[in-house]
């Protein structure tokens, strides 16, 4: 027990609060003394009280609980161990029920997985974190944090000592330095015999034809025999048998450059003695010089035959891809300088497709060209999608005044089956961002409602103008799944709003995941909206759909019918059906397209032919318009997107929209110059790229060549396997040498593109990569309890063996502060209204005597009992009285001073003595005039003090 302050530097206000006090006593000689003491007491007490609550006066109690965090490791090469949960639930059995625990998880980072408790039960670790790292320094780091400055802490890890990250060492000096002590559990994992490979070495420039060597490293703790395979893309390239001996081993394979573009090569062994998998396999990345090579993706088969031909006739290197054969990889498209998607509909691309594309565009500098046609542009439900990023127009007309209004109903089903598809997507939540898509291609002269249904309707939206679209999609955005499925009372209640809609076209849209009764009169409904001119799309989403009863509604209801078998299609089918309700898209007014004059392509420079037709869109502010329309719609625009160009033709190749273009003599010559003008226009980087992985960083370093000048700017775009976007600037190490680093813990492929700027500009780029074939955790086996214990020793921690020892072991003491600063200007307050009345009010001096008597009572009493002794026997001597009696009265007197002086306090003895001395005097002296002054004087004092 004891106590502190906070700044006890207020308590020199006691000095000047003391001084205050005596020269207020000093200047008050008037004032009775009972009055003054009252005063003087409370005052003090109100300034004790104020001056302590300054200084910020604490209680101090000793801390008796253990605060204990433990740090988990959960990376790979832990492998789950059993004995972690059930050191975990031992140590904490054998706690005290104040002492207080947290668990933390640790892997890539730290996190944590249980906070502050005192509860008996551990509870299974859960949270996940990426295990392809340990860093122990991070888990003792926020461990260290999450102890209380006051509590009485320590850090136990679990581990098996092997950190791949963070300086561990360091973090457990820190800790102790807080006066955190960090105790370890060595978890040594069993080690069996081992083969990886550890590298795969392939130039990083070919030439068409070259015949070239690769490298392959493996490294082993046992000897054995092993199978090498050689993978070129997903072909498998050639297969050795070889036997591999302990240590480190080279194996190589000769291959030949045959096709041009960017190759990712694989290796993969299989030894008959090994234990971990993970770590047996490689790759490597090169790029084989040569013509450049246009992918051209067709929507459906025939639909750019013609554009084929006529840049075959250009010489072109075309190859032709369905559009479900697109590479899954980034590194798929650095093979093709350009790609061309010839009337595709969004709904035939996955979003990571678009993703990959655009990125390709974007970060690798390969060009796009998107074409028109029925499917195609916002007819294709491209809007809002990535593809529409990377192009110079927009999906949706803005700015048009003159369009046909549209009137739209949305039929959700919100049944409790809408939560998720079988590849876990939120099929509730793709369909709320649908309708929300489709509200954003609508305009004020629209209008829209929303019902979702279970087994009754919801009306989400009243039909209402699409004017506050924010309130709108915060309505859509109330929507939850839950309940059956009743589709006719929904659809009634669509039919009954839609046709109160004063719009010039109007279209239901109904979507559902389930089965509904056959039993009601579609036939009847269906024919009651054809009368009123009201069609009806059907969206069936998976397999457990009604899909007969959809397509005939979709049938008789004049609309389309779709089969959403991925969730993720649902809002490009939305966006896709509000453009064709609409009917605004597709403009069919003959005309020759006029040149603006920019481009430069002499292809234009001659007499165009006409169009028939083309799809409406918006040309985006920095687009380059080459061909615009009668409409001031944009038939040809391209522009600068990252380090790819882009062009939009809007209308088609087939002929069916512009046959004059594909009989005009000037065909080939245009497509071929738009095509050109696609393909990357920056020079290939003259200077030599290396990439590296150290301890979980990836390293790039460029060497110019020699007299090269040191560029203005040049940075790496690095792009991982999830295309995450990480851009670095690279900075000079040596003369002509310039390096930078990224994270690369993640297993995969790191594309990276070297870009060289100047003014703003870039001038010239190169792509390389790095294969982060497996995880540190993955690597030959190292002696875990050897580096654990030299971590602990060189940040002073220490090594217990059992859960017994967790919460064991005496802690440096730590004292509970807590704060008394409110009770004391509490009880300040309330003292401070006594202080202003004891000086305010005028109460009787008799009232203030009688409080002063109360203080020393005892004393008061004594001496007035022998001043009135002292008095009376001095007024019997004045008056002159008989002597008998005069003695009498004295000697009554004495017997009861003596009385007094024996029964009471000192005081009376001593009062008794003044009376008798002074008789005595007056005796021997014989002058009783002296003794007449005395008595006066005696009377007149005590007049004055009744008075």
């Amino acid at each position: 027990m004891g106590i502190d302050f906070v700044q006890p530097l207020f308590l020199l206000l006691l000095l000047p609060a003391a001084y205050m006090l005596v020269r207020w006593w000093r200047s008050q000689p008037q004032m009775p003394a009972g009055r003054k003491a009252v005063i003087a007491t409370l005052r003090s007490l109100v300034f004790l009280l104020l001056i302590l609550a300054l200084a910020g006066a604490q209680w101090l109690t000793p801390v008796k609980a253990k605060t204990i965090v433990f740090v988990v490791d959960r990376s790979a090469s832990m492998k789950d161990d059993p004995r972690t949960a059930a050191f975990l639930r031992e140590a904490v059995s054998k706690k005290n029920p104040e002492d207080q625990y947290a668990v933390v998880a640790v892997g890539e980072q730290a996190t944590v997985d249980q906070p502050l408790t005192s509860r008996d039960e551990v509870q299974p670790l859960g949270v996940q974190v990426n295990r392809n790292a340990t860093n122990l320094a991070e888990g003792i780091r926020l461990a260290a944090a999450m102890i209380p400055s006051q509590a009485r802490g320590k850090v136990i890890v679990l581990t098996d000592g092997l950190s791949t990250r963070g300086d561990t060492a360091r973090e457990t000096q820190l800790a102790q330095e807080r006066g955190i002590p960090v105790q370890a559990v060595s978890l040594q994992q069993p080690q069996g015999n081992e083969v990886l490979l550890s590298a795969v070495h392939i130039p990083q420039r070919l030439y068409s034809g070259e015949e070239y060597a690769i490298r392959v490293d493996v490294e082993s703790t046992v000897a054995t025999e092993a199978t090498l395979r050689l993978y070129e893309g997903n072909r498998e390239a050639g297969s050795r048998r070889v036997s591999i001996e302990k240590g480190k081993n080279h194996f190589v394979f000769s291959q030949k450059a045959l096709e041009q573009g960017f190759h990712r090569y694989r290796v993969e062994i299989e030894a008959a003695n090994d234990t971990v998998q993970a770590n047996n396999q490689a790759t490597a990345y090169t790029q084989v010089a040569g013509a450049p090579v246009i992918l051209v993706v067709e929507g459906h088969p025939g639909a750019a035959s013609n554009l084929v031909q006529a840049l075959k006739a250009g010489h072109m290197n075309v190859e032709v891809k369905d559009i479900k054969l697109l590479p899954k990889e980034l590194d798929g498209y650095k093979q093709y300088a350009s790609v061309v998607l010839a009337d595709v509909s969004a709904t035939q691309m996955g979003d990571a497709d678009m993703e990959r594309m655009r990125t390709a565009v974007r970060d690798l500098g390969m060009g796009l060209i998107m074409t028109g046609g029925a499917d195609s542009f916002g007819m294709g439900g491209w809007f809002q999608t990535p593809m529409e990023e990377a192009l110079p127009v927009y999906m949706d007309l803005r700015g048009k005044e003159e369009l046909p209004s549209l009137g739209l109903e949305l039929v959700i089903d919100k049944s409790g089956s809408m939560t998720g598809d079988a590849s876990g997507r939120d099929k509730m939540e793709l369909a709320k961002e649908a309708a929300i898509r489709a509200t954003a291609m609508m305009n004020g002269q629209d209008q829209l409602g929303v019902i979702a249904f279970d087994g009754t309707p919801w009306e989400v939206v009243a039909p209402q103008s699409v004017t506050k679209l924010e309130t709108i999609q915060q309505q859509i955005g109330s929507i939850y799944a839950d309940g059956g499925t009743d589709i006719f009372p929904a659809l009634q209640l669509a039919y009954e709003r839609i046709k109160t809609m004063k719009t010039q076209r109007k279209h239901i849209i109904l979507l559902t995941d389930g089965q509904s009764g056959v039993s009601d009169d579609y036939a009847g409904l269906l024919q009651q909206m054809k009368g009123e001119n009201i069609t009806v799309s059907t969206v069936a989403v998976g397999n457990d759909a009604d899909v007969q009863l959809l397509q005939m509604i979709a049938e008789s209801g004049g609309g389309r019918y779709y089969f959403a078998n991925n969730a993720e299609s649902i809002p490009k089918i939305f966006s896709k059906e509000t453009a064709l309700a609409s009917r605004t898209f597709i403009v069919e007014q003959p005309q020759i397209p006029a040149w603006t004059g920019a481009g430069g392509w002499s292809s234009l420079k001659q007499n165009l032919p006409p169009l028939r037709a083309y799809i409406a869109t918006t040309p985006k502010q920095t687009a380059e318009k080459l061909l615009m329309s009668a409409q001031d719609d944009p038939i040809l625009a391209r522009w600068q997107y990252g380090l790819g160009r882009s062009v939009a033709w809007t209308s088609d190749l087939e002929g069916k929209w512009a046959p004059d273009w594909v009989s005009w003599g000037g065909n080939s010559r245009f497509w071929n110059e738009a095509v050109t003008w696609t393909l990357p226009q920056i020079n290939e980087g003259a200077w030599k790229t290396e990439t590296s992985l150290t301890a979980g960083a990836g390293q790039v370093t460029v060497t110019l060549p020699a007299g090269a000048s040191m560029p203005q700017e040049l940075e790496a775009v690095v792009l991982n396997s999830d295309m995450q976007r990480e851009v670095i600037r690279l900075k000079p190490t040596a003369p002509r040498v310039l390096e930078g680093s990224f994270a690369a813990d993640d297993p995969g492929s790191y594309l990276i593109q070297i870009v060289e700027k100047a003014g703003g500009q870039v001038v010239s780029s190169q792509t390389t990569g790095l294969a982060v074939n497996y995880s540190p955790e993955y690597g030959l086996p190292r002696d875990g309890e050897k580096e654990l214990l030299s971590w602990l020793t060189t940040g002073g921690g220490t090594l217990i063996a059992g859960p017994e020892e967790a919460f064991a072991g005496d802690l440096p003491e730590k004292w509970d502060t807590q704060s008394v600063r409110e009770w004391l200007l509490m009880l300040a307050a309330l003292l401070w209204p006594l202080d202003v009345a004891s000086r305010r009010l005028q109460l009787p001096e008799q009232w203030w005597a009688k409080l002063a008597q109360q203080r020393s009572r005892s004393e008061t009493t004594t001496t007035s009992m022998a001043q009135q002794a002292v008095l009376t026997r001095l007024g019997e001597r004045r008056s002159g009285p008989p002597q008998k009696e005069e003695q009498k009265r004295a000697g009554n007197l004495d017997a009861t001073a003596n009385f007094t002086q024996g029964s009471l306090a000192r005081p009376k003895a001593e009062a008794s003595q003044i009376g008798t001395g002074t008789r005595q005097q007056e005796a021997a002296k014989g002058k009783p005039e002296k003794a007449d002054d005395t008595l006066n004087r005696l009377l007149e004092a005590k007049k004055r003090k009744n008075r």
